[in-house]
């Protein structure tokens, strides 16, 4: 069992577990009072979010997102659904057919991919892990506001493909104060997978987090301008938010809304990236400043 499940919830407690899970994985004291690095300014987020801590909850349910996204009359953005079931016993009766992705509504991370045969698409030993993930509150275990008291779900989609047949790459763009500061390009997230960092006029950068830097500088994407005014659009009321997006052929798909990436303690190759990608932050703040944003 997690420690956590045993400490008390709230402002003071969560922050706490936080603060103590990045000191343990980054080796240094992060002070989110006077962000400097990219993992202070996220456990900043998480010590005062700035925003709309109701609209992060909904943005951050996998279903609900879409629905708010129709509301927006950006129907264009939503990868469809398969299907959003409550139980497993809804999800052991249901006929599937192609490919499909499986995910909690509620959770972070976590996913399967499965291809229908006669109708079917997941095993037993799928459906036990589906019902561990009913069972799971992300909030207890993160300690991100945003995920609590979410409803526990499943939701089902289609597995999205890119030109090559393969799963598409991963666009995420971090804004701060509505702005975009950096790209995380996801490659074969389910297979060998790397990363790259990019600033938002499609540089590469020198570092990456968590997974090995990709060192092939891609060409810069079509639909990457117009990604990056979705980011802004969605970012605005926010401090910090990162817009996940999936680039099709012609489209562009939103993944999700992330408001604390790595919860405040991605570990950077090398080390001292951390304080690098901070100072991107704090410069594009203060560029925001002088502009009046």
């Amino acid at each position: 069992m997690r420690l956590q499940n045993f400490i008390p919830t709230g402002h003071l407690w969560d922050n706490a577990i936080s603060i103590l899970n990045a000191r343990k994985r980054l080796g240094y004291w992060p002070n989110p009072k006077r962000p400097q690095t990219f993992n202070e300014f996220i456990l900043a987020q998480k010590w005062q979010f700035q925003g709309d801590i109701e609209l992060a909850r909904r943005t951050t349910d996998k279903a609900e997102i879409k629905t708010w996204l129709a509301e927006k009359k950006l129907d264009h953005l939503i990868v469809p659904t398969v299907g959003v079931f409550d139980t497993i016993e809804e999800i052991r009766g249901f006929s599937f057919e192609g490919t499909v992705i499986a995910k909690s509504t509620h959770g972070s991370g976590a996913a399967i991919i499965r291809t229908a045969q006669n109708g079917k698409a997941f095993s037993e030993a799928d459906l036990k892990l589906f019902q561990s993930w009913l069972h799971e509150d992300y909030y207890i275990r993160s300690r991100e506001n945003n995920y609590k008291d979410l409803p526990r779900r499943i939701i089902v989609e289609p597995m999205l493909k890119g030109e090559d047949g393969a799963p598409p790459k991963d666009y995420k763009i971090a804004c701060i104060n509505g702005e975009p500061f950096v790209i995380q390009v996801d490659i074969d997230r389910f297979g060998d997978h790397t990363r790259q960092l990019y600033t938002p006029d499609w540089t590469l950068l020198d570092f990456s987090m968590m997974y090995p830097r990709n060192p092939i500088k891609a060409e810069k994407p079509a639909l990457l301008d117009e990604a990056l005014e979705t980011a802004r659009s969605l970012a605005q009321g926010f401090g910090f938010l990162r817009v996940d997006f999936y680039f099709l052929s012609s489209a562009l798909k939103l993944g999700e809304l992330t408001y604390f990436p790595g919860n405040g303690a991605e570990i950077f190759v090398p080390p001292a990236a951390d304080a690098d990608l901070g100072a991107i932050i704090a410069a594009t703040k203060a560029k925001n400043l002088r502009h009046g944003a």
